[in-house]
């Protein structure tokens, strides 16, 4: 087990003669190395927790899937690897957790009283750039593989997960898996309702005609959630415009201005979907950043749907400032409110994820760099930041911006135009995306990429429990805070 890095109090003093800056707050909490030693690649990771008792799970790529659960709220974890008889696939993770696993006694594959975890990848064999679903009902001890859980002729690319829990039974779990596919780029969403077993597909554009037109032949999917009261889902991607689309790459190269974002909304369990516009900056604007992120918050009320939150980089303050940006609708996607900046510090802001609590409160993690053109040459330093409000609905809603890593993470430039940064000689060594989850106290659970202050060095994953904030779930019992079954 490699040296746990506590992190600090070390601002305490500091705060209490006022010397902090709003903008890089008390860290409290601490962080821990995910990944294994040997492990010099690793990238893109995706965290989720299971609230019922403390038990994380991260999941990352590093030349193929691995997976990893922690049993004291962070403080270390166990490799538990997805063994498929096709070997390692090709990555594009994401993990999430279901409902009560479907055994009432103890099994070879399934441990009663646990929770179901999911994770989708993209796959290698059997079917190239397919989308694999693994499930365990023995907490990561064993995995099920469902090779065909959603298939393309035109290919997948970034397949998202979200899961909308049972109450009783896992297999009777409702999975959804959004991508895009390699030749029209439409978006689709693989819905599930037997817990992962079988799945049915749909274009999200197939009764939207405005939103095939603007999007055709160049999205980036960028996430998909499910409400946790109503199970009405929300799949989010951004887009340039018709011309940009089909003259400056149709889904090829990624380097014109997506300056579009879009959330579709299904009441039906993903069969049918109604599309609509969050925000367009103009094509001088760029939203690539990557990726956008969206949330929905829990009512608290079942059958009462909750507000959906769509977060995302863009320049709309000048040609190099990339700022993170918010807008919430209240209405199930329809309309959505008037953008409002979420950081408070200058520089650039990439790499959002958020994730939503109780009513109103949604919490962020993004990097940023003190330097408007980050460059190798230079080696621009880069942090992780976590951020809250707790009144995200408001005409103006305040944020409380926080470190989340403890010292530099990464140096030099981070391209975001995917493969094709290698046209460039572009900067991808963090690949394109973090994650952000909420543990069983209301904590934020952070998950980055860390390569330190070696440029081109090895990369590792990084988790970090974040307590220097308020509770994102007002009925919490902080002190389940970075606590899992095992404690501490």
């Amino acid at each position: 087990m490699r040296s746990r890095k506590l992190l600090l109090l070390v601002t305490l003093a500091a705060l209490l003669v006022g010397a902090v800056p709003a903008s890089a707050g008390d860290i409290l909490g601490f962080t821990e190395e995910v990944s294994p030693a040997a492990e010099t690649n690793a990238t893109e990771p995706s965290v989720a927790v299971d609230r019922s008792d403390g038990t994380i799970y991260t999941a990352w790529q590093a030349s193929g899937t691995h997976v990893a659960r922690s049993d004291d709220g962070g403080r270390s974890f166990v490799q538990t690897p997805i063994v498929n008889l096709f070997g390692n696939d090709i990555g594009d993770v994401h993990v999430r957790v279901g409902g009560p696993t479907p055994c009432t006694t103890p099994t070879s594959t399934c441990l009663p009283g646990k929770h179901r975890v999911y994770v989708t990848s993209l796959e290698k064999l059997p079917f190239l750039l397919q989308t694999h679903l693994a499930y365990s009902d023995d907490r990561g001890a064993s995995w099920t593989v469902n090779e065909v859980a959603a298939v393309n002729p035109s290919f997948i690319d970034r397949p998202w997960l979200a899961v909308y829990p049972s109450k009783t039974n896992a297999n009777l779990d409702s999975v959804y898996i959004s991508y895009h596919d390699f030749s029209a780029s439409q978006i689709w969403v693989a819905s599930s309702h037997n817990g992962g077993q079988t799945f049915v597909q749909t274009n999200v554009f197939a009764n939207d005609p405005l939103a095939e037109v603007q999007s055709f032949c160049n999205t980036v999917p960028s996430d998909i959630e499910v409400d946790p009261e109503t199970g009405d889902v929300y799949v989010q991607w951004i887009t340039a415009d018709p011309v940009a689309n089909t003259t400056e790459g149709c889904n090829i190269t990624q380097l014109e201005n997506f300056h579009q974002v879009w959330v579709a909304h299904s009441a039906d369990g993903g069969l049918t979907w109604d599309a609509h516009q969050v925000f367009d900056g103009g094509p001088t604007t760029n939203t690539d950043k990557i990726f956008a992120t969206l949330a929905v918050d829990d009512s608290g009320k079942l059958g009462v749907g909750g507000n959906v939150y769509s977060v995302f980089p863009d320049n709309l303050r000048g040609a190099n400032v990339f700022d993170i940006w918010f807008s919430h609708s209240s209405n199930k996607a329809q309309t959505w409110s008037p953008l409002v900046r979420v950081n408070s510090d200058k520089g650039t802001h990439y790499f959002p994820w958020i994730a939503a609590g109780s009513t109103g409160r949604v919490d962020f993690i993004w990097l940023n760099t003190p330097d408007y053109t980050p460059t190798d040459a230079e080696k621009s330093p880069w942090y992780v930041t976590f951020a809250q409000t707790i009144n995200g609905i408001s005409a103006t809603p305040k944020f409380n911006q926080t470190s989340g890593s403890s010292s530099v993470m990464h140096v030099g430039g981070i391209c975001t135009n995917g493969i094709f940064c290698t046209v460039n000689d572009g900067n991808r060594d963090l690949a394109d995306s973090i994650s952000i989850a909420i543990d069983r106290g209301g904590s934020a659970a952070l998950a980055w990429t860390d390569q330190g202050r070696v440029l081109h060095g090895p990369t590792h994953i990084t988790y970090g429990c974040n307590t220097s904030q308020q509770t994102a779930y007002t009925n919490a019992n902080q002190g389940l805070s970075c606590k899992g079954p095992l404690g501490p």
